[in-house]
């Protein structure tokens, strides 16, 4: 009985020991207190996935995604090139396009659900940019389309209008909202997998893992809604979803793969790479300014904001919280203030990077950029505001 009892003492002391460890380690993987369960089980559930692949390569624009909306009686046939089409146009409506990455998406659609009244005026999260132009106006003329790629960086603006123009789209005004991506996405999601920065986010991952087996993903994503009372159980939970994740996406750290050695990447200083990655920036945007010029529309290039950049936003308390995604981060805390918006050579520009610095209510949404029904309005209305000539004038010419 002594040596059984031993046992059982040598037993419960490794049991608890492995558990100390795990959650240790739940900590240093996750950078999360296992013991705050909410807070713990949101971090996880960042990383559900669908079982069907919703991204795929795209000849001419880099890549596309599925749950957007096809350009009707186009030779693009079914293509799916948007996120919002107006339900009905007339030859007297005025067609604006917004391109840029998931925040200027959300303009037309974004994911905080919630309705709100800013003086007197009630809107939703549908289609915040139209309905702001249009009651400013007091008309219905402007119609929005939102070409928008979530997760693109230019050229990739660039390179969607060309290719909406290519199939006989066209516009009266094109703005493009975007910054955040193009320094984010370019060191975290390129330089890290040693893919070149003109390239889209992820490409050698997502050419690699194109035809992947997804069937992992509907247990992942059980997994990363569950909470067990037992670190160690969760350690075989983070272990299976980030296997699942490089089963299924490819590995996020993947360097020295073929792709990065056949296009013939080159490692340099950070601070070079940043050079390059503003100069990419600029001339996309320059070379859109010229196609403005060639097509008869008007080109509005707007500097997004974003939480990370410090001294841009007085941080609620629950903004402070989301404040933890490195990745993104610390490429932003470093290099956004430094794009010199200055050397933009378009003729309507606007820098909105610090356009929440005295505002201390929660607009920011998430840990990575995106706004709140709210947030998406005030940049909305500063746009609006600040091109109203532009505006004005169309929709004089237009009635």
């Amino acid at each position: 009985m002594k040596k059984f009892n031993f046992y059982v003492l040598i037993a419960i002391i490794i049991f608890i020991f492995t558990n100390l460890l795990s959650v240790t380690a739940i900590y240093i993987i996750t950078e999360k207190n296992y013991f705050k369960k909410e807070e713990y089980v949101s971090f996880k559930k960042r990383f559900r996935k669908t079982d069907e692949k919703t991204t795929y390569p795209h000849p001419f624009f880099g890549f596309n995604h599925t749950y957007l909306k096809p350009a009707e009686n186009k030779i693009s046939l079914n293509e799916q090139l948007y996120s919002y089409i107006p339900n009905t146009i007339n030859d007297k409506d005025i067609k604006i396009l917004i391109l840029g990455g998931s925040v200027a998406e959300h303009f037309s659609k974004n994911k905080s659900g919630k309705k709100i009244n800013i003086d007197g005026f009630d809107f939703d999260s549908k289609n915040i940019f139209q309905k702001v132009l249009n009651n400013k106006y007091k008309t219905n003329k402007f119609k929005v389309y939102n070409a928008s790629i979530g997760g693109g960086k230019q050229p990739q603006q660039l390179f969607k209008l060309y290719y909406l123009y290519l199939i006989d789209e066209n516009f009266d005004v094109v703005i493009n909202i975007d910054g955040f991506n193009e320094i984010a996405l370019s060191f975290s999601e390129n330089i890290q997998i040693e893919n070149n920065i003109m390239y889209p986010r992820n490409y050698s991952r997502l050419i690699s893992s194109f035809n992947s087996d997804l069937s992992c993903v509907k247990y992942a994503n059980k997994l990363s809604q569950e909470y067990s009372y037992l670190p160690i159980i969760e350690i075989y939970k983070l272990f299976q979803i980030r296997r699942c994740h490089i089963k299924s996406e490819g590995s996020p750290t993947e360097k020295g793969s073929r792709f990065s050695k056949m296009s013939n990447f080159v490692k340099m200083d950070d601070d070079i790479y940043f050079k390059y990655i503003e100069k990419l920036w600029l001339n996309a945007s320059k070379e859109i300014e010229n196609f403005a010029k060639l097509k008869n529309f008007k080109y509005i290039h707007v500097v997004q904001p974003n939480q990370y950049l410090k001294g841009s936003k007085i941080l609620s308390p629950q903004e402070l919280n989301l404040l933890n995604y490195k990745k993104y981060g610390d490429p932003i805390s470093k290099y956004y203030k430094e794009i010199k918006v200055e050397d933009l050579n378009v003729k309507y520009k606007l820098d909105l990077r610090y356009i929440f610095k005295d505002n201390d209510e929660t607009l920011y949404r998430d840990y990575c950029c995106h706004l709140n029904n709210k947030g998406v309005y005030l940049l909305a209305n500063e746009i609006v505001n600040n091109f109203s000539y532009i505006f004005k004038e169309i929709l004089d010419k237009n009635i």
